[in-house]
């Protein structure tokens, strides 16, 4: 991630410098690199959805990766923990793989937290924590 950023600051300075001081050979070379740094823009956008999560006694806490922000879920806000399947499909439709589960966590307000296996290495202690906690939120 290190080299990428790295990368982008490059090509945006010098794509700043090239509209400054503009000649032939700066305008070919200011295409090639806006172009880059639009693919690398594109690449980079999927960063902005990662982010940790941490079970605590009485919620989670959802840490983004890149901007840091925490946001604490309560588990009394949570209604429920949908499990759902996913399928890799080459283009004509055909099963690639069998696919793998994941979760959705349903809150009372409307919206959803995705959880899912490629996310996260012990996604079955996860779930299963938030589930019991759940359970607890509703027996008392």
């Amino acid at each position: 991630m290190g080299i990428g950023l790295f990368l982008f600051l490059l090509i945006f300075s010098f794509c700043l410098n090239g509209l400054r001081n503009p000649d032939e050979t700066t305008k070919q070379s200011l295409t090639l690199a806006f172009v880059a740094l639009s693919f690398i823009i594109y690449l980079s956008i999927d960063l902005f959805k990662d982010f940790t999560l941490k079970i605590m006694e009485n919620g989670i806490e959802k840490t983004s990766l890149i901007f840091r922000t925490k946001q604490f879920i309560a588990f009394d806000s949570i209604s429920s923990v949908d499990r759902q399947k996913t399928r890799l499909r080459s283009t004509r439709g055909i099963n690639i793989s069998d696919g793998y589960h994941y979760s959705i966590l349903q809150l009372k307000n409307g919206k959803t937290l995705i959880i899912s296996p490629d996310n996260f290495e012990n996604y079955t202690e996860i779930i299963e924590a938030i589930k019991s906690r759940i359970e607890l939120m509703h027996v008392a």
